[in-house]
């Protein structure tokens, strides 16, 4: 009679159970950061194309308004202000009801640029009675990393809630307005008290970069690199690196720059006219000018 012998399956011990897991736990340390750098790629991408979008719709309305950009608001009979968001992008959130007047304000049937970002017309956001409960949203002008809006903390609202730039104030990219902030006259008249000279400024502005800055002359940012150069502070951006910053600029190209903060221009980009930085004893002075001491183009100091 034959006999067989059982024998058991092998089995691993526990030395080698706790090396496959090391093992599997390593190569996920590995993988997991290239997995969130590419899924951040896609969103820089997605911002890019934002960026690119938002240029033509620009261009378009330049050549219809005679170069001219829509960042007026009014406060009052004869008194006019500037918005970086007034382009364009959904309804504002409550909080800008009662700030200003509620000037700041702004629905997105009032933004002159959302018929270009959008196939169609704008659809009305939903109400019940005097609040709106669904705001038409406006894609195009949504980064899909931005998570925290620095608008309402400029505003001294420190019981803010964390909302982000989008949801804040309709869009995460924003017109810049530090080119035309502070610019000295010589002698014309005041923007503060003569309603037209804010939109003749900012033709003005359009008309000379285009001549020589086109490609670097930054017309639209992000919202962290606005807050970084009117902090002058080197910030991380919104896609999570340090001092990296998606751009439109005036030619209609959009990047994903570096860009020191501490400055206002960089080696590829510039956030104001460098043609009308006063330099130290420069004469006779130019029609339009920065106080070199405020605003110029040197690297910014360590």
């Amino acid at each position: 009679m034959k006999r067989t012998i059982a024998r058991g399956r092998p089995a691993f011990t526990l030395i080698e159970l706790l090396v496959v897991v090391a093992i599997i736990a390593l190569l996920i340390s590995i993988l997991l950061p290239a997995l969130r750098d590419a899924r951040e790629q896609a969103k820089v991408a997605r911002c890019l194309a934002n960026f690119r979008n938002l240029n033509v719709a620009a261009t378009t309305y330049f050549s219809e308004h005679n170069d001219q950009f829509p960042f007026l608001v009014t406060y009052g009979v004869g008194w006019m202000g500037i918005c970086s968001w007034a382009y364009g992008g959904k309804t504002s959130s409550d909080y800008w009801k009662t700030d200003h007047g509620g000037v700041f304000f702004i629905t997105a049937q009032q933004r002159p640029f959302n018929p270009f970002l959008v196939s169609g017309s704008i659809e009305p956001d939903l109400y019940e009675g005097d609040k709106i409960v669904k705001r038409t949203e406006i894609e195009a002008l949504r980064c899909p990393s931005d998570r925290e809006s620095a608008m309402q903390n400029w505003e001294n609202n420190p019981g803010a809630l964390p909302i982000s730039s989008y949801d804040d104030i309709g869009t995460s990219y924003r017109y810049n307005l530090f080119a035309l902030i502070d610019v000295e006259w010589n002698g014309k008249r005041d923007p503060w008290t003569s309603p037209g000279s804010w939109s003749e400024r900012g033709q003005l502005l359009v008309r000379q970069v285009l001549l020589k800055h086109a490609s670097t002359y930054t017309m639209f940012m992000d919202d962290a690199m606005i807050r970084g150069i009117n902090n002058r502070l080197p910030l991380v951006g919104l896609h999570g690196r340090l001092n990296k910053h998606t751009v439109g600029f005036l030619d209609g190209h959009s990047a994903y720059v570096t860009a020191d903060t501490r400055g206002y221009c960089g080696p590829d980009w510039v956030a104001i006219n460098p043609e009308w930085i006063k330099g130290f004893g420069y004469t006779p002075r130019p029609a339009h000018y920065f106080d070199w001491l405020r605003k110029n183009c040197n690297p910014p100091r360590k």
